[in-house]
Protein backbone atom coordinates (compact mmCIF):
# COMPACT_ATOMS: atom_id res chain seq x y z
CA UNK A 1 0.00 0.00 0.00
CA UNK A 2 1.54 3.09 -0.95
CA UNK A 3 1.88 6.07 2.24
CA UNK A 4 0.12 9.01 0.40
CA UNK A 5 1.95 11.26 3.24
CA UNK A 6 5.61 9.79 2.13
CA UNK A 7 5.12 10.67 -1.62
CA UNK A 8 4.07 14.48 -0.97
CA UNK A 9 7.21 14.76 1.51
CA UNK A 10 9.37 13.43 -1.48
CA UNK A 11 7.91 14.87 -4.19
CA UNK A 12 6.72 18.92 -2.52
CA UNK A 13 4.55 20.78 -4.79
CA UNK A 14 6.89 23.78 -6.23
CA UNK A 15 6.09 27.06 -5.07
CA UNK A 16 6.12 30.35 -7.22
CA UNK A 17 9.19 32.16 -6.47
CA UNK A 18 7.29 35.39 -6.83
CA UNK A 19 4.03 35.30 -5.67
CA UNK A 20 3.23 39.19 -6.11
CA UNK A 21 4.54 39.07 -9.85
CA UNK A 22 2.75 35.71 -10.99
CA UNK A 23 -0.06 37.86 -9.15
CA UNK A 24 0.54 40.63 -11.33
CA UNK A 25 0.65 38.60 -14.57
CA UNK A 26 -2.63 37.26 -14.01
CA UNK A 27 -4.32 40.33 -13.63
CA UNK A 28 -2.64 41.95 -16.89
CA UNK A 29 -3.56 38.52 -18.77
CA UNK A 30 -7.25 38.96 -17.19
CA UNK A 31 -7.27 42.72 -18.36
CA UNK A 32 -5.86 41.82 -21.92
CA UNK A 33 -8.89 39.17 -22.22
CA UNK A 34 -11.49 41.43 -21.02
CA UNK A 35 -10.49 44.55 -23.67
CA UNK A 36 -10.13 41.95 -26.42
CA UNK A 37 -14.31 40.41 -25.71
CA UNK A 38 -15.06 44.41 -25.65
CA UNK A 39 -13.81 45.11 -28.64
CA UNK A 40 -15.09 42.08 -30.07
CA UNK A 41 -19.05 43.36 -28.78
CA UNK A 42 -18.50 46.50 -29.90
CA UNK A 43 -16.65 46.65 -32.85
CA UNK A 44 -13.43 48.14 -31.25
CA UNK A 45 -12.02 51.52 -32.22
CA UNK A 46 -11.64 52.79 -35.47
CA UNK A 47 -7.96 51.66 -36.80
CA UNK A 48 -6.31 54.23 -39.65
CA UNK A 49 -4.15 51.64 -41.90
CA UNK A 50 -0.69 53.37 -41.75
CA UNK A 51 0.01 51.53 -45.78
CA UNK A 52 1.36 53.89 -48.33
CA UNK A 53 -1.99 55.61 -49.30
CA UNK A 54 -2.11 56.93 -45.48
CA UNK A 55 1.43 58.62 -45.99
CA UNK A 56 0.45 59.80 -49.39
CA UNK A 57 -2.27 61.60 -48.25
CA UNK A 58 -0.56 63.48 -44.77
CA UNK A 59 2.42 64.27 -47.75
CA UNK A 60 -0.55 66.30 -49.97
CA UNK A 61 -2.17 67.65 -47.26
CA UNK A 62 1.41 68.95 -45.70
CA UNK A 63 1.93 70.43 -49.44
CA UNK A 64 -1.40 72.05 -49.39
CA UNK A 65 -1.11 73.59 -46.09
CA UNK A 66 2.94 74.78 -46.78
CA UNK A 67 1.62 76.36 -49.71
CA UNK A 68 -0.32 78.66 -47.86
CA UNK A 69 1.00 79.38 -44.88
CA UNK A 70 4.77 80.04 -46.36
CA UNK A 71 3.36 82.89 -48.54
CA UNK A 72 2.13 84.37 -45.84
CA UNK A 73 5.40 84.91 -43.72
CA UNK A 74 6.92 85.37 -46.60
CA UNK A 75 5.20 88.31 -47.32
CA UNK A 76 5.15 89.63 -43.53
CA UNK A 77 1.84 88.77 -42.37
CA UNK A 78 0.37 86.33 -40.19
CA UNK A 79 -3.45 86.00 -39.25
CA UNK A 80 -4.17 85.83 -35.70
CA UNK A 81 -7.85 85.24 -34.89
CA UNK A 82 -9.54 88.25 -36.99
CA UNK A 83 -6.04 90.59 -36.80
CA UNK A 84 -3.76 90.24 -39.09
CA UNK A 85 -0.39 91.57 -38.52
CA UNK A 86 1.55 92.89 -40.93
CA UNK A 87 5.45 93.31 -40.49
CA UNK A 88 5.83 96.14 -43.11
CA UNK A 89 2.69 97.79 -41.27
CA UNK A 90 4.97 97.62 -37.98
CA UNK A 91 8.11 99.25 -39.93
CA UNK A 92 5.57 101.84 -40.90
CA UNK A 93 4.75 102.70 -37.77
CA UNK A 94 8.23 102.60 -35.97
CA UNK A 95 9.32 104.90 -38.76
CA UNK A 96 6.59 107.56 -38.23
CA UNK A 97 7.13 107.25 -34.40
CA UNK A 98 10.67 108.72 -35.48
CA UNK A 99 9.23 111.33 -37.14
CA UNK A 100 6.64 112.22 -35.03
CA UNK A 101 9.43 112.87 -32.53
CA UNK A 102 11.87 114.65 -34.48
CA UNK A 103 8.92 117.26 -35.79
CA UNK A 104 8.27 117.46 -31.75
CA UNK A 105 12.01 118.64 -31.35
CA UNK A 106 12.01 120.89 -33.93
CA UNK A 107 8.80 122.28 -32.77
CA UNK A 108 10.83 122.46 -29.51
CA UNK A 109 13.45 124.78 -31.15
CA UNK A 110 12.10 126.36 -33.90
CA UNK A 111 8.13 126.98 -32.52
CA UNK A 112 6.52 125.43 -34.72
CA UNK A 113 5.91 122.54 -36.89
CA UNK A 114 7.70 122.42 -40.58
CA UNK A 115 5.26 124.46 -43.36
CA UNK A 116 3.65 122.13 -45.90
CA UNK A 117 6.16 123.51 -48.36
CA UNK A 118 9.01 122.77 -46.41
CA UNK A 119 8.67 119.63 -45.85
CA UNK A 120 9.66 116.75 -43.57
CA UNK A 121 13.07 116.89 -45.61
CA UNK A 122 14.12 120.37 -42.88
CA UNK A 123 14.45 117.28 -40.40
CA UNK A 124 17.23 115.80 -42.13
CA UNK A 125 19.55 119.49 -43.36
CA UNK A 126 22.96 118.51 -42.89
CA UNK A 127 25.08 120.02 -45.67
CA UNK A 128 26.07 124.18 -44.41
CA UNK A 129 23.96 125.79 -47.41
CA UNK A 130 20.82 124.10 -46.40
CA UNK A 131 21.86 124.82 -42.43
CA UNK A 132 22.51 128.26 -43.25
CA UNK A 133 19.06 128.53 -45.03
CA UNK A 134 16.79 127.10 -42.24
CA UNK A 135 18.61 128.87 -39.76
CA UNK A 136 18.24 131.93 -41.78
CA UNK A 137 14.57 131.19 -42.01
CA UNK A 138 14.47 129.64 -37.96
CA UNK A 139 16.70 130.64 -36.26
CA UNK A 140 16.21 128.01 -33.61
CA UNK A 141 16.76 125.43 -35.99
CA UNK A 142 19.44 122.97 -34.03
CA UNK A 143 19.38 119.90 -36.51
CA UNK A 144 19.82 117.28 -38.01
CA UNK A 145 16.82 116.02 -36.35
CA UNK A 146 16.89 112.91 -38.32
CA UNK A 147 19.48 111.09 -40.16
CA UNK A 148 17.43 110.79 -43.61
CA UNK A 149 14.31 110.61 -44.84
CA UNK A 150 13.35 107.75 -46.39
CA UNK A 151 10.04 106.32 -48.02
CA UNK A 152 7.29 103.66 -46.44
CA UNK A 153 7.63 100.23 -46.97
CA UNK A 154 5.66 99.99 -49.80
CA UNK A 155 8.09 102.64 -51.86
CA UNK A 156 5.79 106.11 -51.32
CA UNK A 157 7.01 109.10 -49.57
CA UNK A 158 4.89 109.63 -46.00
CA UNK A 159 2.33 112.12 -46.43
CA UNK A 160 2.74 115.41 -44.46
CA UNK A 161 0.87 118.32 -44.34
CA UNK A 162 0.34 121.12 -41.69
CA UNK A 163 -3.08 121.96 -40.38
CA UNK A 164 -4.37 125.29 -40.85
CA UNK A 165 -6.21 125.38 -37.30
CA UNK A 166 -2.84 124.29 -36.04
CA UNK A 167 -2.17 121.49 -33.92
CA UNK A 168 -0.23 118.60 -34.67
CA UNK A 169 0.20 117.90 -38.56
CA UNK A 170 -1.10 115.49 -40.87
CA UNK A 171 1.34 112.55 -40.73
CA UNK A 172 0.58 109.05 -41.95
CA UNK A 173 1.78 106.34 -44.74
CA UNK A 174 -0.58 105.34 -47.66
CA UNK A 175 -0.31 101.76 -47.17
CA UNK A 176 0.14 99.11 -49.51
CA UNK A 177 -2.18 100.57 -52.49
CA UNK A 178 -0.39 103.69 -52.51
CA UNK A 179 -3.86 105.58 -52.41
CA UNK A 180 -4.68 108.27 -49.55
CA UNK A 181 -8.31 108.04 -47.17
CA UNK A 182 -8.32 104.04 -48.00
CA UNK A 183 -8.69 101.66 -44.74
CA UNK A 184 -5.09 100.57 -45.49
CA UNK A 185 -3.55 103.83 -44.53
CA UNK A 186 -1.35 103.47 -41.27
CA UNK A 187 -1.39 106.46 -38.96
CA UNK A 188 0.56 107.28 -36.49
CA UNK A 189 0.48 107.56 -32.79
CA UNK A 190 -0.49 111.19 -32.03
CA UNK A 191 0.93 111.18 -28.75
CA UNK A 192 4.45 110.36 -30.42
CA UNK A 193 4.38 114.18 -31.50
CA UNK A 194 4.27 115.42 -27.80
CA UNK A 195 7.12 113.37 -26.32
CA UNK A 196 9.95 116.29 -26.57
CA UNK A 197 8.13 118.27 -24.29
CA UNK A 198 6.94 115.28 -22.04
CA UNK A 199 11.08 114.08 -22.02
CA UNK A 200 13.64 117.38 -22.17
CA UNK A 201 16.79 115.35 -20.91
CA UNK A 202 17.93 115.10 -24.75
CA UNK A 203 18.08 119.39 -24.33
CA UNK A 204 19.56 119.35 -20.84
CA UNK A 205 15.95 120.01 -19.63
CA UNK A 206 16.18 123.37 -21.73
CA UNK A 207 13.11 125.25 -23.18
CA UNK A 208 13.69 128.31 -25.71
CA UNK A 209 11.78 131.39 -24.15
CA UNK A 210 10.03 131.59 -27.51
CA UNK A 211 7.52 128.63 -26.99
CA UNK A 212 4.77 130.50 -25.29
CA UNK A 213 3.48 128.63 -22.39
CA UNK A 214 6.05 126.37 -21.92
CA UNK A 215 9.16 126.60 -19.11
CA UNK A 216 11.32 124.33 -18.86
CA UNK A 217 14.54 125.30 -16.63
CA UNK A 218 17.57 123.49 -14.89
CA UNK A 219 16.47 126.00 -11.67
CA UNK A 220 13.99 128.23 -10.13
CA UNK A 221 16.51 131.28 -10.86
CA UNK A 222 16.60 130.78 -14.59
CA UNK A 223 12.70 130.17 -14.85
CA UNK A 224 11.78 133.48 -13.58
CA UNK A 225 14.42 134.93 -16.26
CA UNK A 226 12.35 132.78 -18.44
CA UNK A 227 9.18 133.96 -17.63
CA UNK A 228 10.39 137.61 -17.43
CA UNK A 229 11.59 137.53 -20.88
CA UNK A 230 8.38 135.59 -22.38
CA UNK A 231 6.22 138.47 -20.87
CA UNK A 232 8.11 140.42 -24.31
CA UNK A 233 6.41 138.10 -26.64
CA UNK A 234 2.38 138.70 -24.94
Amino acid sequence: MVDLNELKKKFPAKKPSNPKHTSKATIRAIQREYEAKKAALTGGAPQIGRGPLFYGMLILFMIIVGSVVVPQIMRGGITLGKKSIDRKELQAKKAMTSLSIALGRYRFHVGAFPTTEEGLAVLAFRRPKEIRRIRKAHPGWDGPYVDHIVDDPWGNPYFYETRPEGGNPILYSKGPNGRAGDDDDVLPDQLAFDQAFRDTTWTNHWAPCELRGIVVAPDEETKRKVQEDMKKFD
